[in-house]
């Protein structure tokens, strides 16, 4: 594993199944379906490469672990079409606009789950 390998997200295969996926008329749903395909190609890569996650140093228990793995959101891809160029900065903005819009219509994270009310609340709290 290579140094940085583990905080990498957007290794070159992504990019190139990200330009070769992406339409701009895909709908919502069709966008989480090539998200959990990047996710997967991701996890294959990390495998093959044996990058494991890095580590943290835990103020609580005061040791150093291995931190979780992060994945591929929605809004990372949506980032990643602007970043990479296979999109302009109004057409990024729409897709922000939209996913806000749909999100809290179908009260869903980033990663297409659905979101806990109570979680919100709880978490909302100081």
């Amino acid at each position: 594993m290579s140094t940085g390998e583990a905080h990498t997200i957007w290794f070159p295969e992504l990019k190139q199944l990200l330009k070769e996926n992406w339409k701009e008329n895909l709908t919502i749903t069709k966008q989480f379906k090539l998200v959990a395909e990047l996710d997967n190609k991701l996890n294959q890569i990390r495998a093959e490469k044996n990058i494991q996650a890095p580590m943290m140093w835990c103020p609580k228990c005061q040791e150093r672990h291995r931190s979780k793995l992060r994945s591929i959101s929605i809004t990372a891809m949506y980032f990643a079409l602007k970043k990479f160029d296979n999109c302009t900065e109004i057409q990024f903005v729409e897709l922000i606009k939209n996913w806000k819009i749909y999100s809290k219509e179908k009260n869903l994270d980033i990663y297409g789950k659905e979101v806990n009310k109570t979680n919100i609340e709880e978490s909302t709290k100081a």
